[in-house]
């Protein structure tokens, strides 16, 4: 059965030659554009089916157990080139002629046939005869586009794409020819052809039975290779005791950790979902009825079908109690890589080393060196073309920290030039900058000493003679939660009158030797700081594991504010890469129970006298399910000033604050705790579902990141709002030597108070020595006048 469906896509896919049909252009309603112009591109002969059969093997993988499928109803799937990643138009040109986008196909899904629509424009100054832009997929050729002096814009034109091409991981490629009758000019900028990021690449599916293998998680539930805003749906009996909630926030926030920048949302159900995929959470005598009464003799990990569809998976992790059920949520956070392929497992408890401060795996160490290697593959600081485009570096840090008298990070940046005599080396260069912030520019060959030539020609130079080698600084108001270096290659071509024959494509990379040194930074900051949260998760995140942060959730939690926790704990474990295996639940009036912990507080306002005691060292009161802003005194606010001064030019001032927090609107809001000093109160609240909700998936959305700032902000929607009004609270520690600089740094009041006090007792001390030696000049005189 499995090599008949095989067949059978095969066959369907080599009638499929990428054959390109004119499609009408749409326009927007009430657009007084023309239509686009028309041109059509040269057709090249089909791929031979051999090239493409090396893909079978992928499609029978998929097909695995194809027989008996149930629901095989195709699904027409379009995306946008746009929203497969590609943020602007796909240009090439001479210097950059290669342009492509990476996305997968869900392993559950078997592609029957797809289509390429693409639009966009090439330069009138190319010619149907010498210019061209190939499209492959997988490098198998799916058509070509050949320009038209006369109308540069084109299409919408359509591509038929053999389906055996896909695989779980799919690269589109585009590729630019220019030059004529062989000769290459890169630095010709009038030669360019672009492909718009509206271009559609239409897709048919339909679903393959699942393969229920515990070996396979995270899918079915989420596929790494698959650009998704992801929803994993959690049915929970309706007590939501803490036992099983803690357990559904390690599953939570491993698959946080699996999707990482994808973000997922965990809505809660005390049913099964009539279709689709969903994970079990809880005791196995009180699993919901449809599943009847699975026989389990420990913790137990276990696929089962959805008993209303067939082709749904659903993932229980019980026991027989519930310390059983956190030990099955252990053996998915802590044992993914140890999962047996069948659908079932028996989980041993799990010996889980405590984590220490500031040492969650996707931080950055900040004792030692750290070179780009370790941080992404070899591959992503490598480019093609005279221009390769950004070569991005991302990593993540704790946002705390701190150096003696603002000194700097170093990067220590090394490359190499291409070999031959191909650049004018001396006129390239590689920019350097982070976060969108330029920093430094080196050319790609310094000039060498006469020394330095003679060594390198007689071979008595260093291995890496042809390395170049620079150092640079950067700014610690640079570095915060989430970072990303980027490297830009930026390549001139020899300068040579006409065209001058020679590759067209060329390859530049960074060395992933190259170390950036955060090995002279401390942690400690001032808070509260709402950003600190947003980009990193900190304070909580300083413990990887959570172990010094509790949860505190109203006595009888409703399925939103379950979600909400659930949301919460899968951005802990993105940002962390971590189970949050420390976390505590409890409820507010066992509070002091985790009195020496950070708390982060979710509630709808259905109590709030208990969520104003633990807000009390905020500027902000919640009474009668609305927020204003609480009594502050002249001498509080002068204190506020002296402990944080810029605060009086700071764009954040102190507002007057009063809302409903009805109608989705939420407030996040950040305090000392009131119940240890240096610990931290965050508050998620909202008189209704829609508004903790959006809280939440804040957090998690890097275009709001930069909008949650202060001690205080509030959502509705995409509409943020930040306040800052309470006091300030140190968090962290410094050695002794290092106080007096951050006592003083950035308070001037501070300074001049320390310097009147200085000056006050050099003259006491003086004064008094000016005493003591006035006092014995005068006996010395005494004396001499009783002689005389």
């Amino acid at each position: 059965m499995v090599s008949l469906i095989a067949l059978l896509v095969f066959a369907t896919g080599a009638q499929a030659a990428p054959v390109a049909s004119k499609v009408p252009a749409p326009q927007p309603a009430g657009s007084d554009l023309p239509p686009l112009p028309t041109s059509t591109p040269a057709v090249q002969p089909q791929a031979p089916a051999a090239d493409a059969a090396s893909n079978a093997d992928a499609i029978l993988d998929n097909a695995e157990n194809a027989a008996g499928a149930g629901f095989n109803i195709a699904t027409v799937h379009t995306y946008s080139l746009k929203e497969l990643g590609a943020e602007n138009a796909l240009t090439m040109r001479g210097a950059a002629p290669l342009q492509g986008l990476q996305f997968g196909i869900p392993a559950d899904q078997l592609v029957t046939s797809a289509r390429l629509v693409v639009s966009g424009a090439m330069s009138p100054n190319l010619q149907p005869d010498n210019n061209a832009v190939t499209i492959t997929l997988n490098e198998q050729y799916i058509g070509t586009l050949r320009p038209n002096p006369s109308h540069p814009a084109f299409g919408p034109l359509s591509f038929d794409v053999n389906p055996i091409f896909f695989v779980s991981g799919n690269r589109l490629n585009f590729s630019f020819a220019a030059g004529s009758k062989g000769c290459v000019d890169p630095s010709n900028g009038l030669q360019w052809a672009s492909v718009s990021e509206h271009s559609q690449l239409q897709i048919t599916t339909i679903p393959l039975p699942p393969r229920r293998q515990l070996a396979r998680l995270p899918q079915p539930f989420f596929d790494k290779t698959v650009r998704q805003k992801v929803v994993i749906p959690f049915v929970l009996a309706q007590t939501f005791d803490p036992e099983v909630l803690k357990a559904s926030g390690i599953i939570a926030s491993w698959f946080g950790q699996q999707t990482d920048y994808h973000g997922v949302n965990f809505p809660v159900f005390s049913t099964i979902p009539q279709i689709g995929n969903a994970i079990v959470v809880g005791v196995a005598d009180e699993l919901p009825s449809a599943l009847g009464r699975p026989s389990i003799s420990g913790p137990t990990l276990m696929e089962v079908a959805n008993p209303s569809d067939p082709n749904g998976t659903l993932l229980l992790v019980t026991g027989r109690d519930r310390d059983e059920v956190i030990t099955a949520s252990e053996g998915v956070g802590f044992g993914s890589s140890a999962l047996p392929v069948a659908n079932r497992m028996d989980v041993a408890p799990i010996d889980v080393a405590p984590r220490v401060a500031n040492d969650a795996p996707s931080f950055i160490p900040t004792n030692r060196p750290v070179r780009l290697g370790e941080l992404v593959p070899v591959s992503a600081l490598q480019g093609e073309g005279y221009t390769p485009g950004v070569l991005s570096v991302p990593f993540r840090v704790s946002p705390d920290l701190y150096t003696w008298r603002d000194r700097p990070y170093k990067l220590n940046v090394r490359f190499r030039a291409p070999d031959g005599p191909i650049l004018d080396v001396e006129r390239s260069h590689l920019d350097v900058g982070i976060n969108n912030t330029y920093l430094q520019s080196y050319s790609l060959r310094e000039r060498s000493s006469a020394v330095d030539q003679l060594l390198r020609r007689v071979g008595r130079g260093s291995q890496d003679s042809d390395v170049e080698q620079h150092t640079l600084t950067i700014p610690p108001w640079m570095v915060f939660g989430q970072d990303q270096l980027q490297f830009y290659f930026d390549a001139a071509p020899l300068t040579e009158p006409g065209c001058r024959p020679g590759p067209s494509l060329i390859h530049m990379s960074v060395d992933p030797d190259s170390t950036i040194d955060l090995s002279n930074a401390y942690h400690i900051t001032r808070m509260p700081n709402l950003a600190y949260m947003a980009s990193a998760g900190y304070p909580f995140t300083t413990y990887a594991d959570l172990s010094r942060s509790a949860v505190v959730l109203p006595d009888h939690p409703n399925g939103t504010v379950v979600s909400a926790y659930l949301d919460l704990m899968g951005f802990m474990g993105a940002t962390t890469w971590y189970p949050v295996s420390g976390v505590d639940i409890v409820s507010a009036d066992h509070v002091s129970d985790v009195a020496d912990r950070n708390l982060i507080v979710l509630s709808t306002l259905s109590n709030s006298e208990e969520v104003s005691s633990l807000l009390s060292n905020s500027a902000y009161q919640i009474s009668d399910g609305r927020l204003h802003m609480g009594l502050r005194s002249t001498l509080s606010g002068v204190w506020n000033i002296f402990q944080d001064p810029m605060s009086v030019i700071s764009s954040i001032h102190p507002t007057e604050v009063e809302t409903t927090l009805s109608g989705g609107v939420g407030a996040m809001m950040e305090a000392e705790s009131p119940l240890a000093s240096g610990r931290t109160v965050l508050a998620l609240l909202s008189g209704d579902g829609q508004g903790l909700d959006n809280l939440v998936q804040i957090l998690g959305q890097r275009k709001n990141q930069a909008k949650v700032q202060g001690d205080l902000v509030l959502a509705h929607g995409d509409e943020l709002t930040s306040y800052r009004s309470s006091p300030l609270y140190t968090v962290g520690t410094l050695p002794m030597w290092l106080m007096p600089d951050w006592y003083m740094h950035n308070h001037p009041i501070r300074v001049v108070v320390v310097g009147l006090f200085g000056c006050l007792l050099v003259v006491a001390v003086l004064v008094r020595a000016l005493f003591r030696h006035a006092m014995y000049r005068r006996q010395q005189l005494q004396e001499e006048r009783q002689k005389s």
